[in-house]
C-alpha cells in the first residue's frame, strides 16, 4: 500500500519527466500524437474520408481544444 507521503514523491516524479518530455519535444519540435485503439471522432474521420482535411482539422481542434500543429498532425495520420 502507497501512503500519503510515497505517493506526493511518486507525482512529483511523474511531474518532472512530463515537464523533461515537454521541453524535449519542444527542443525537437516533435508533436505527440496518441492514436487510440478506436475512432473516438467519427466527424473528424468522415471530413479526411472525403478529402476535407481543413475542416477535419477544425472539427478536431473544437472536440479537443488542441493546437493548430496537434490538430494537423493527428488528423493527417488518422487511419481510415
Amino acid at each position: 500500500m502507497v501512503d500519503d507521503m510515497q505517493f506526493a514523491k511518486l507525482n512529483e516524479r511523474v511531474a518532472l519527466l512530463e515537464r523533461q518530455v515537454e521541453a524535449l519535444m519542444q527542443q525537437l519540435k516533435f508533436a505527440y500524437v496518441d492514436r487510440p485503439a478506436t475512432q473516438l471522432y467519427p466527424d473528424v474521420a468522415e471530413m479526411k474520408r472525403r478529402g476535407n482535411l481543413i475542416e477535419a482539422i477544425k472539427l478536431y481542434r473544437g472536440h479537443t481544444n488542441a493546437s493548430l500543429a496537434e490538430a494537423k498532425t493527428y488528423v493527417e495520420n488518422m487511419q481510415v
